[in-house]
Formats: structure tokens, sequence, C-alpha cells
């Protein structure tokens, strides 16, 4: 079931999978209103949506000609569908038009309230926040009804399975549920209720899957993404008040965002493309130019291209960034298959002199603080670029375990042997001359005798593994098998 789930949600970006999720809400919330379990009238609501939706779209085109900036169209649909779902359908037109400026409040935060050229706020919490406080419209939360739970769990489980954040949704909603029965217990009134209450009556999972999770406005670690994620859904439940502001969940994560914000990079990334160089047989090495990236060595960087015609896959994709802190130039590794993106075709289409934004730099997937701690790189294809950096960024020994077709498949070869690393290449072909005489070279798969013969297990190194799904995830139990302790992990998509 899970290969499954992931060869779905792999072949899709992160916004699209959120837009399903929003409009699959919306359909379900349809038919509970066709057939009177929900109390609001369908034709409201689908006026409702096209109206949120609409703004978005329209403001979104607006704002970004206003500012000279190039749009991102899904997060604008999100935006809209969020904003329908928490609001009561409007049933007068003066409530219609108050639904419109909240929407395009909301829009306006992305390109108005933004410190070198990146938005602080999530868009659709600062429309919330924005119209309670100044008194034009409340947000009812609507969407928090026992009818709906069954599919906002299985959305909100769905996207931040997609992203990796299990464990922040996780903790978000077992902090604001604890803190309930906490309450509950000081008032002398906790039962099965209370906690049942909890999760049917307030709009946890609805925030927690597809507000919280909104990628550029969280922190770059995970810890720093759990510290989030509990602060807001301490902050969700709580009594807190500023004179007659009362806190809120969209409140509360616009106090998450601001933390976010502190420990995020501060501003927009811009990377000009300097050119590139084919690597293999269906790799490409793509060189830009850039100017104070901060970056950890195994972190990625989210970038945007708007192009004509995008696909399914969007207009984002994130790549890990090949290169060392502190250089003017960083590069990029990608696998060309016959059959790509659209976003690809524009990615190896650029010019010289090019101009590509990045929208957050993130990842945890770094090298140890002790410096004498053995470490183990295990890539398939692409995969080996996170190991690149590591190779450029520190003087320690390093295990390279390359796993490729052929060995003409090997990328970054002349990197490779420049670098302080014993590395053995395995390949189901066993044609091939290795580049390097201290190189080891093992035909067939990557086996567990193939790792328990490359890995110092009795030394428990700290074993990386990068590359498709799943292969990361079969070498994951393979390494396990042998007694490794510590295994970190990062998966290449390809969406």
């Amino acid at each position: 079931m899970k290969r499954l789930i992931d060869s779905v949600l792999n072949t899709v970006t992160m916004y699209h999978v959120v837009v399903a999720g929003l409009v699959t809400m919306s359909v379900v919330a349809l038919v509970l209103m066709s057939t009177g379990t929900l109390g609001y009238s369908p034709l409201t609501f689908i006026i409702s949506i096209i109206l949120s939706v609409g703004t978005a779209l329209a403001s979104n085109k607006l704002f970004g000609w206003l500012f000279g900036v190039r749009v991102h169209s899904e997060s604008a649909t999100i935006t809209g569908l969020i904003i329908a779902l928490v609001f009561t359908p409007p049933a007068t037109f003066v409530i219609a038009l108050k639904l419109i400026l909240v929407v395009m409040i909301a829009m306006a935060s992305k390109y108005v309230i933004t410190i070198r050229n990146k938005h602080v706020f999530n868009a659709a919490a600062f429309g919330i926040v924005t119209g309670s406080v100044s008194g034009l419209a409340y947000a009812t939360w609507w969407i928090a009804t026992p009818a709906m739970i069954p599919i906002t769990l299985l959305v909100a489980v769905a996207i931040l399975y997609k992203t990796k954040r299990l464990q922040m949704g996780s903790l978000f909603v077992a902090v604001s549920v604890g803190l309930l029965g906490i309450q509950a217990a000081f008032d002398g009134s906790i039962s099965i209720d209370t906690f049942v209450s909890a999760i049917t009556s307030w709009p946890l999972l609805f925030v927690a899957g597809v507000m919280l999770s909104e990628p550029l406005t969280l922190p770059p670690r995970r810890k720093q993404q759990l510290a989030v994620a509990a602060l807001v859904g301490a902050l969700s439940v709580s009594a807190i008040h500023i004179g007659p502001v009362l806190m809120t969940p969209a409140l509360a994560l616009i106090a998450g965002n601001v933390l976010a914000f502190y420990w995020s990079t501060r501003g927009s990334i811009k990377l000009r493309f300097a050119g590139k160089k084919q690597m293999g047989k269906s790799y490409y090495d793509l060189q830009f130019d850039v100017s104070r990236l901060p970056f950890v060595p195994g972190q990625y960087v989210e970038l945007t291209l708007p192009h004509a015609h995008a696909d399914v896959r969007g207009q984002r994709r994130v790549f890990t960034i090949v290169g060392k802190p502190g250089d003017d130039q960083i590069s990029i590794g990608i696998r060309l298959p016959e059959t790509t993106s659209s976003f690809k075709k524009a990615l190896i289409g650029l010019k010289p002199g090019d101009v590509v934004y990045g929208v957050r730099i993130a990842g945890d997937f770094v090298l140890p603080d002790d410096p004498d701690t053995p470490i183990v790189c295990i890539a398939g294809g692409i995969g080996i670029t996170p190991f690149m950096s590591f190779l450029m960024s520190v003087d320690r020994p390093i295990t390279i375990i390359y796993a490729v077709r052929s060995i003409d498949d090997v990328a970054y070869l002349q990197q490779l042997r420049h670098y302080n690393a014993t590395v053995t290449i395995v390949s189901s072909d066993g044609d091939g001359t290795l580049a390097d005489d201290s190189w080891k070279h093992r035909t067939g798969e990557l086996s567990r005798a193939v790792l328990a013969d490359s890995i110092p297990v009795a030394d428990q190194p700290h074993v990386y593994i990068s590359g498709p799904p799943a292969m990361v995830s079969s070498t994951k139990k393979q390494v396990k098998s042998l007694g490794i302790r510590t295994v970190r992990t990062d998966h290449f998509t390809g969406y």
C-alpha cells in the first residue's frame, strides 16, 4: 500500500496535492449540504468558491503586475479555497463583498508585507486575522464539524505525508488537544467527550494539514518546525487576548510565521545562470552565480521558474545545492530522461545570464556536528548531489557507495576523484573501466552483501541514503538489518 501511495504522490507537486485535497473537501461539503447534513445552501457555497478563488486568481495577477513579480497561480487557488472553507457562505450581496475584500487583503499580504521580496505570513491566515480585527468579516471555521472530519483527516494526512511533516502536524494536534484536556481537568469537566470535541469542533486537523504545512512560511530545519508547531498548537487553544483581540488558530499561525521567519532565509534568492555541462548519459550539472547564499551542505533550494504550458508537475521544484557555503557559484544536478517535465525543459533551456529565483532553502539531510563521526553515503543516480556538497565542504574521510546502471552513468566523476573519499561503484552493467584505480567496482544489485562488505559496521557510522524513493526505502531496510543505528534518508521523488 505504501508503495502505491508513493507512486501516486511522487508524480505530482505538493501544491497539486493541496489543491486536489481542498477541492475534494469542497465536493464532500457540497454533497453534505445537498443532503441537509450541513446547514448551508449548496448554491451559496458554489458562489462562495467562485468568488473566493476567482478573486484570489485575479488579485494575484493584478498585484503581480503592479509589483513586477511573476505569479504562482496554484498558491492563489489554495488561498481562495481555504477562505471559502472557513468563512460562512455569503447569503447577501454585502456579505459576498466582504468576502471578496478578505480575499484581496490575503493576496495583497504576499506582495505588500514582504522583507527583501519574501512574504512573511500565510496569506489565508493574514486575511482571516485582518477581517476579524477590523470587524470586516469573521471566520466561523464551519469546516470543523463532525461530518467533515473523515475527509479533513484524509486530506491532512495526505498533505503531511507528501511533505514529510507528519510528525510536525501530529505535534501540533497533540499539543492543542493536550492543553484542552488540561484546561478541562482544572475545570473538573474532563471526559472522553473533551478529546472528541477537541478534534470535531476545533479546526485542528484543517490547520495542521492545510495551513501550518505551507513550506514558504516554515523554518528550514525539522527541530525548528516542531518548535513552531508546538507554539501554534499551544496558542490556538489558549484564552489569550490583547484588548478586544482574542487568540484564534489563524492568529496563532501568524505568531508562528514570525518565529519561522526569524529562522529562515530572509529574502528571495537570486541565481544567475552561468552554464551547464553534461555528466554521463542523462545527467546535467547546471551552474549558477550567487551571492550570500546561506545554506548547510546537504540542504536543498526550491526554485520557481514560470514558463508557458506548464504541466502537472508545476513551476516550482526542489534541488539539492551542490557547492560549498560562501562560494560565489553553486550548481544543481538533474537527470534528463527522454520524457521529462516542462519545468526541466525550461531549466535546461536557460541561457547564460538568465535569472532564476529560489523561494526557500531547507532540509535536515546534513552532517553531524561531531567531526569524528564515521560517515557512509549511499547514492542512487542523481542522488549523489548532497554528498558532493559534503565532500566540497568538509575535510573528513567519507565512504561513498554509488549505485548506477553502468559506469558511464557516474555523475560528478572528476569531483569524486578529487576529494577524500573511499568510493565503491555498484552497477548492474559490468562493462566499463573505473576512473580511479583506488575505487572498487561491484557488479549487480545494491544488495545486503555489498553493503555489509562496504560499510564498517563495527564503527557504527552515520549512514546517509539518497536517491529514488524505492531505492532509498529498500536500502534503508538492508542497512538497518546490519545493525546500523543512525540512518538518514533523502528521497529524490522527481516531481
